[in-house]
This record gives C-alpha cells, sequence and structure tokens, in this order.
C-alpha cells in the first residue's frame, strides 16, 4: 500500500514537471490538404500528319498550414516523347505575420505573377499554351517575394528570382519584377509589370527589360483575358525587342458548356525568342463541357474570376498558326508557313 502510494506521488510529479516543459493541448494539428489533377489528350498535327493519343500529365500538390505560414508544393509528372519526367513545379514558403496581415513574404519556385495564361491546364480556359505565354515573357520565378495589399484595390508585390524559367542561377546576378494591381471595378482586375535582369547563360550583360499588362474582365456568363508583352534585350547596340499579345474570351452557353477563342500574336523582328526573324499568329476555337465545381486549394477558380475550375473539363479546339517565315518543321524536316492542330482534352481535378 505504502509503495503504490509512493509510486502515485512520484508520477503525479513527473506529470506536474512535463506539463511545466511541455504545454498540454488538446487542439488538432492543422492537416495537409492534397489536391491535383490529370490530363489525358488526344492531338491532330496537320504538318506532320500525326495523331497521338497520351496520358500526358499527372500533378499532386500538398498545402501545409503552420501558425502565420503555409507550405505549398506541387510535383508534376509530365510524359512527352516517349518518356515521363517528374520536377518540383512549384515549392512555396510563404508567411503573413499576423500584426501586419497586409505583408506577405514567401521564398520557393513559382507561377510569375504575369498575363492571364498559366501552365497548369485546369488553371486556363483552353488547351493550348499562346505563342506569347511561350516565348513573350516568363512562367516561372525561383526567388523570393513580397506582397503588400494598400486597400481591397490596391496591391503591389516585388520579386528578386534567378531569372527567366531557371531553377538554378545561370549568371551571377538576379532578375527583378515589381507589379501593381487594381481593381477598379468588381468584375475587372488590371495589372502592369516591370522585370529587368540578365538572362543569358554565363553573362550579366545583355540585360533583359519587359513591360507587361494585363486585363481580367468577368461578367459572369462571360469571361475575358488579355495580355500584352513588350521586351527588349541590350546587344551590342543592336537592342532586339519583341512583342506578344494574346486576348482569351469564354462564354457560359448552359450551366454544362461553353466556348473559348483566342486570338495570339508574337512579334519577334529579331529572332531574340523565337530563333528566327518572324511575327507567328494563331486563332483558336472549341466548346468545352464541364460539370462539378473544384473548390478546394489552388485549384478553385480562375485567376480574378468568380469561374469555378470545374472537376471534369472536357475540352476541344482547332487551333490554326500562321508564320511570316517559315517555321513549322513537317514530318520530313522541311519548315512550312502555316500549320493546323486538333486538341481534344480531358482535365480531371481531385
Amino acid at each position: 500500500m505504502r509503495s503504490a502510494l509512493c509510486g502515485a506521488l512520484l508520477c503525479g510529479a513527473a506529470m506536474r514537471v512535463a506539463a511545466q516543459e511541455r504545454a498540454v493541448t488538446f487542439e488538432e494539428a492543422a492537416p495537409v490538404g492534397i489536391s491535383g489533377f490529370a490530363v489525358g489528350r488526344a492531338d491532330y498535327d496537320r504538318v506532320t500528319g500525326s495523331t497521338t493519343f497520351a496520358a500526358g500529365k499527372i500533378a499532386v500538390s500538398l498545402f501545409k498550414p503552420v501558425g502565420d505560414a503555409y507550405l505549398f508544393g506541387q510535383l508534376t509528372t509530365v510524359l512527352e516523347d516517349g518518356a515521363a519526367a517528374t520536377e518540383i513545379d512549384n515549392l512555396l514558403v510563404s508567411w503573413t505575420p499576423h500584426t501586419a496581415n497586409r505583408w506577405s513574404l514567401g521564398f520557393g519556385r513559382f507561377d510569375a505573377p504575369i498575363g492571364f495564361e498559366r501552365d497548369d491546364e485546369p488553371l486556363n480556359l483552353i488547351p493550348t499554351n499562346s505563342f506569347t505565354f511561350t516565348y513573350a515573357r516568363p512562367t516561372k520565378f525561383t526567388g523570393m517575394q513580397v506582397h503588400y495589399t494598400i486597400s481591397p484595390q490596391l496591391d503591389v508585390a516585388a520579386v528578386a528570382a534567378n531569372g527567366w524559367d531557371v531553377t538554378v542561377d545561370n549568371n551571377r546576378g538576379k532578375t527583378a519584377m515589381t507589379r501593381v494591381e487594381w481593381i477598379p471595378l468588381h468584375w475587372v482586375t488590371l495589372g502592369v509589370t516591370g522585370v529587368y535582369g540578365p538572362e543569358r547563360d554565363s553573362s550579366d550583360a545583355h540585360q533583359r527589360s519587359l513591360f507587361s499588362s494585363d486585363l481580367t474582365v468577368d461578367r459572369g456568363r462571360l469571361v475575358v483575358g488579355a495580355e500584352l508583352n513588350l521586351g527588349r534585350e541590350l546587344d551590342s547596340g543592336v537592342n532586339p525587342t519583341w512583342l506578344g499579345v494574346a486576348a482569351t474570351a469564354f462564354v457560359r452557353l448552359t450551366r454544362d458548356i461553353g466556348l473559348t477563342a483566342r486570338y495570339d500574336q508574337m512579334e519577334d523582328p529579331d529572332g531574340v525568342r523565337t530563333g528566327i526573324p518572324q511575327i507567328l499568329r494563331s486563332v483558336t476555337v472549341g466548346p468545352m463541357w464541364y460539370f462539378s465545381s473544384a473548390r478546394e486549394g489552388i485549384f478553385s477558380n480562375i485567376e480574378h474570376t468568380r469561374f469555378h475550375i470545374p472537376q471534369v473539363a472536357l475540352r476541344a479546339a482547332i487551333r490554326a498558326d500562321w508564320s511570316s517565315t517559315p517555321f513549322f518543321v513537317d514530318a520530313g524536316g522541311a519548315p512550312q508557313s502555316s500549320n493546323t492542330k486538333g486538341v481534344l482534352e480531358l482535365v480531371y481535378v481531385f
């Protein structure tokens, strides 16, 4: 009896010491949010005369809140030319102090906050990317970003990054970006962005500058997104320039059916971005059938709109491309001045 009483007293003392060292809580830790998407598609290319079926991409995203900060990561596996490759598509640690919640600081690899188009299929309204998206501006940054919300209608951001679409810096310089985003009306978002820095391998010279503006209009049944990108690079007095313009319009015809059209023009008179002096143009149009809404995580809405990303979307498109100089390579290796493509794409968000 005495030994049992002594054991109970010792146990109680140990529990008090442990409680002093570590607070006891019954709150559950915030769970890790898991989301992602998968893409399957069929492509027809007139110039090469090929028809291809592919289960082309799967992406898995993780979201973990930790106090005032959160971690977002995305692994993407893409099938290209018969081989699968997996990369860290996004990896961002973001911190918003609760005592200064207008500020946020992020570090990692993230989508460049420029323009209307994105590289993840669920975040777009049409199943191909424009020439402007591919050549005129960066799509990814690896570095640090700072956001400050001045008011509900005005937001500013700054980025210091390795460079355009590089994970490891290819020179000793850094790329700087500043952006101002303004919402003059609840259905209109206007962004203005400037980017500057060296982008060539192993050289801090040939500074590249980019002025970009984008406009998003959301009128419920109609969504319009447009962007303009004007770039220049210093090169021994030549100073090559380029201009990319793209406009996308989506019309909701019924609850489950919409129609999307896009016009795209990429002017590269010095060949600095596409490899040869040329003007590229494309027109893409096609329907989208969709149902259910993926309302969780990053894949919830098309950016700057109220359009809920569907959980399942079947999108078809016909795309006509033209170039002022033969650019589209056929099956025999000869360049052609025009091409036509057909795409059928299935996107599933989970």
